[in-house]
């Protein structure tokens, strides 16, 4: 099961309404960052996961599972860039547990593998664009409602703070390619979705 934005959106929603009940500008986020998610996430210029394989020589692809590691850098990330007191505790909160809630229930990977025809890879995330998704998130608020100072206040402090937990990424799946009897490891990179 591949990240799908209304769920991420939900998923938001569901902890700000028992945490931060109230927030008119809530849904706005976080519909927003279930957009912006979906269109960042994938692409290999903005998060690359790296792996390593074990198995018998060859070439193949690789596939497996996502985890993350939720550390509260958001709310950090949003005090740095302007917004402070409760607004930066239940926004940040919400918006980084209920999205690694959804990555952690469906984000899964898929690349090459080199030097592993058959076997075992172990991944983690090596890179995390925050820059690429701060100029998407700013784009998506804005598209929702949210602008001015605001919308690049958020769009910073969200985007800072996702890229943080998208690279606390690493997962686990296996190779799959033409098999040969020789033992052998290599490495793997692939795309998170």
């Amino acid at each position: 099961m591949a990240v799908a934005s209304a769920a991420i959106t939900g998923s938001i929603l569901a902890i700000a309404n028992a945490n931060f009940p109230g927030t008119q500008n809530m849904p706005l986020i976080a519909s927003a960052v279930g957009s912006s998610m979906l269109s960042w996430l994938p692409l290999i210029i903005n998060v690359l996961n790296q792996g390593v394989t074990i198995g018998v020589a060859g070439g193949g692809s690789v596939n497996g599972k996502m985890f993350f590691t939720p550390s509260g850098a958001t709310i950090g990330t949003l005090q740095a860039a302007g917004i402070n007191g409760v607004n930066s505790q239940g926004i940040g909160t919400s918006v980084e547990n209920g999205t690694a809630a959804i990555l952690n229930s469906s984000a899964q990977y898929t690349g090459v593998s080199i030097g592993v025809g058959v076997g075992a890879d172990v991944s983690k995330i090596s890179f995390a664009n925050s820059a690429t998704l701060i100029g998407i998130l700013i784009g998506n608020l804005q598209a929702a409602g949210i602008n001015g100072t605001l919308a690049s206040q958020l769009g910073t402090g969200l985007g800072n703070g996702l890229a943080t937990l998208v690279a606390t990424g690493y997962g686990f799946g296996g190779v799959v390619g033409p098999p040969s009897p020789i033992p052998a490891a290599g490495t793997s990179l692939s795309v998170v979705f």
